[in-house]
């Protein structure tokens, strides 16, 4: 899952009506845009922030892939200020209004203050001067905390929220309270674990009740499997202190080495034993919120140990992108 912001400007009400987003494929030169082309990134499922005259107006989830198609008429016949080309790209997207919208360029300055590369938001804090862009999860969350602070309708309310929790559980993908709990109860169970399988199985999915969104389930047998296979050690470094359990056994933490967030990624399941690690509560904590040169040396060691068996699952990828999932 990925979020996206778009500077809608004069376009917004037509686009909205219509539910979907649409651009040219080309500028008026016949030359790329790069905010015509980041259209072409957007995925089924994914988040929109809609920007017009420097106002968060709503948030949608893309219904299809971005595809190809011409200008929508109701576009062409809009009283507006644009000349586009007809051949373009079009998403189609369920919009979510804002009652109130949020002026943006109330919070320059914390843009500004955590400026990202990839991201809406250029080193001054304005907004890039391009159609589509890429969201960095940190900016998303900020400008949805911000915009649920002053929405009225409860049904908008449990949207925006929704969209925190999946777009926070993507950032950091950890088990929830009810299945840790059940992780727990499994660790007291005797019987042996099983061995790595190399089943290359579809990602079961579930959908979000609130908002529709398909997300990745996990199974917590699996993860328990896990670290009893590991011994109950971190399987980065096996002398790093750790605790004991109640049940006497040593307390570390299942975590999917390649993020079970970028499940759209692959053709199987990265809810296996062969990409699920044991890691103690430093190493665990240092993947997600550690300086990526510390986090370096531990993604080396795991995907050396780790990639010859995640082939024999279907999941194959370079050292360089499991780094990229990290940064």
């Amino acid at each position: 899952m990925a979020v996206f912001y778009v500077f809608q400007g004069e376009t917004y009400n037509e686009e909205c009506s219509g539910g979907y987003v649409w651009s040219p494929q080309r500028n008026k030169s016949g030359k790329n845009n790069a905010g015509y082309t980041t259209m072409t990134h957007v995925k089924k499922g994914d988040f929109i922030l809609h920007n017009s005259n420097t106002k968060i107006m709503a948030i949608s989830i893309a219904q299809v892939d971005c595809y190809e198609a011409m200008q929508p008429a109701a576009l062409k016949a809009a009283n507006t200020s644009v000349d586009w080309d007809n051949e373009g790209y079009r998403i189609d997207t369920s919009y979510f209004t804002f009652d109130t919208p949020l002026k943006i360029t109330n919070y320059k300055e914390w843009f500004s203050q955590h400026y990202q590369k990839d991201s809406a938001f250029m080193v001054s804090g304005r907004g890039k001067q391009q159609y589509m862009c890429h969201l960095a999860p940190e900016h998303a969350v900020f400008i949805l905390e911000k915009a649920a602070a002053i929405q009225k309708e409860t049904g908008l309310l449990k949207t925006i929220q929704a969209a925190l929790t999946e777009i926070l559980g993507d950032k950091d993908p950890e088990y929830n309270v009810i299945e840790q709990e059940e992780i727990n109860s499994l660790l007291d169970d005797e019987t042996e674990p099983p061995e790595w399988s190399g089943e290359m199985a579809p990602q079961e999915t579930t959908t979000s009740s609130t908002t529709g969104r398909e997300l990745p389930k996990r199974d917590p047998k699996r993860a328990a499997d896990a670290l009893k296979r590991a011994g109950y050690i971190c399987e980065v470094n096996a002398e790093d202190r750790i605790f004991l359990r109640k049940n006497g056994k040593g307390y570390t933490e299942p975590h999917h080495l390649i993020p079970i967030s970028r499940y759209k990624d692959f053709n199987y399941s990265l809810d296996v034993m062969e990409n699920i690690v044991s890691l103690c509560s430093h190493c665990h904590n240092l993947l997600h919120y550690g300086r990526f040169e510390d986090k370096e040396p531990i993604l080396e060691k795991l995907y050396y140990e780790r990639i010859e068996a995640l082939r024999k699952c279907g999941l194959d990828l370079s050292l360089d992108q499991l780094k990229e999932y990290y940064r």
